[in-house]
């Protein structure tokens, strides 16, 4: 196994590779399986090897992996090479959980065992991918009305200003009765003029 560009050193090194699957019961109480399927977790590899008390470097090592972090102060992100790591798939890890070390038995062997994490697994470049929904702007049917309510328009169709009730009431009555012999005096005084001047 080579973590980034350093050669795993120890013996009886095992790989245990796990994929997690999330999903959601939706049975209740019932005993129906339905279920609904949350998506893939990235995967992880637990590792674990025995590394001698003479050479206590390569555990040194491993621990300096471990705690490594770039400028921004983030975990650092290391290319794998191993067998059942290229069989699930997995190129980029960092390392995560715990990093557990206790001496084996017969005292001359350290037991390590630690976890390495996918980094940027295959559902989540996807998920990236894909773009965002913007959310629908919802908008009320029918026409908006201003906060002190419909504005009426002080004129009519004419443009005449509205009357009062009052006022309206004298209009009627006027049309009513109709013209005065006065108004209609007016209204033929320029028709007899110019009867007279013909």
């Amino acid at each position: 196994m080579m973590i980034g560009q350093y050669q795993v050193q120890g013996c009886s090194l095992k790989v245990v590779g796990n994929l997690r699957i999330s999903n959601e019961e939706l049975s209740g109480a019932s005993s129906a399986t339905d279920r609904a399927h949350k998506g893939f977790k990235p995967k992880t590899l637990t590792v674990s090897l025995q590394i001698n008390q003479n050479s206590p470097e390569h555990l040194t090592r491993l621990i300096e992996l471990a705690e490594s972090v770039n400028e921004q102060g983030k975990q650092t992100v290391y290319t794998l090479v191993d067998p059942t790591a290229k069989a699930m798939n997995i190129r980029q890890v960092q390392f995560n959980d715990n990093f557990s070390v206790r001496e084996a038995s017969d005292k001359r062997l350290w037991q390590v065992q630690f976890t390495l994490s996918e980094y940027r697994s295959v559902p989540e470049k996807v998920e990236q991918r894909q773009p965002k929904k913007d959310p629908k702007k919802q908008q009320a049917e029918g026409n908006s009305i201003p906060p002190d309510g419909p504005q009426q328009d002080s004129t009519n169709a004419n443009n005449e200003p509205e009357l009062t009730s009052f006022e309206q009431y004298l209009k009627e009555i006027d049309e009513a009765i109709g013209p005065s012999e006065t108004e209609q005096r007016a209204d033929n005084q320029p028709a007899d003029s110019t009867a007279g001047t013909a």
